[in-house]
């Protein structure tokens, strides 16, 4: 990788042996996976204790694999949502941004014009709306 000055290297114990770990994640991080690998190494060899040291890190792999692509698709779903909602604001925006201004009948209506586009480019407010419609 280009970044080989931030790699940081972090002495786990993981499933009872001390391993190093090179890579450019933060202590925390390290310290967080190292957690909840040991955590789910338990879990495992308290349903399957027969099961043999590797066959439990394979199964923990599995499941770790699993989660990964639930989480994957998580994140897909996700940003379809934001690519729709973006679409949709932009949409609103270019909306917005088409409304046809009437040629006012003098420098008074010119004024007025203005003061009702400016106003209803920027309220919601029902009560003004009711009193543009006459």
């Amino acid at each position: 990788m280009a970044y080989q000055n931030d790699k940081r290297q972090y002495q786990a114990n993981l499933a009872g042996k001390n391993y190093t770990i090179s890579g450019h994640a933060s202590l925390p991080h390290f310290k967080a996976t190292e957690t909840l690998l040991n955590k789910q190494m338990t879990q495992i060899k308290t349903v399957a204790p027969k099961l043999a040291p590797l066959d439990q890190a394979i199964l923990l792999t599995f499941n770790a694999l699993s989660d990964q692509l639930y989480k994957q698709a998580e994140v897909d779903a996700l940003q379809q949502q934001v690519a729709a909602l973006t679409a949709e604001n932009t949409q609103l925006r270019q909306a917005g941004k088409a409304v046809i201004k009437r040629e006012p009948r003098n420098a008074i209506g010119s004024i007025i014009d203005d003061a009702k586009h400016d106003s209803q480019v920027r309220t919601t407010d029902k009560l003004f709306k009711q009193g543009t419609n006459t």
